[in-house]
């Protein structure tokens, strides 16, 4: 693990609206839980572009890669999508209507 790992803004797509400090390591739990289940749900998509995604051995980060080996480190969802632009060479858009017809397939 970095040392930057262990500091920094949880991102919006992790926090939980119910969560308090006395909850501790079962709120780590769900929040780990809810982040892998994200990252199924992104696999789908960018394995679409001929990418995928895991999470590191920290659970603090994901790991971007393509088939050709390359790899990248995003903290969050955000940094996911500009890593899966740049190793596919082209605008990975989850949202795009085409994308999302071929995965209900």
């Amino acid at each position: 693990m970095l040392c930057g790992d262990l500091a920094g803004e949880v991102h919006w797509t992790e926090r939980s609206m119910h969560s308090t400090t006395e909850e501790g390591a079962s709120n780590e739990v769900r929040r780990r839980q809810a982040r892998f289940r994200r990252a199924r749900v992104v696999n789908r998509i960018l394995g679409v572009y001929g990418l995928s995604i895991h999470q590191d051995l920290s659970g603090t980060q994901f790991v971007v890669a393509d088939a050709k080996g390359a790899q990248e480190l995003a903290r969050d969802l955000d940094q996911v999508w500009l890593a899966a632009d740049r190793l596919a060479h082209t605008t990975v858009d989850p949202l795009d209507h085409r994308l999302l017809d071929r995965l209900e397939c």
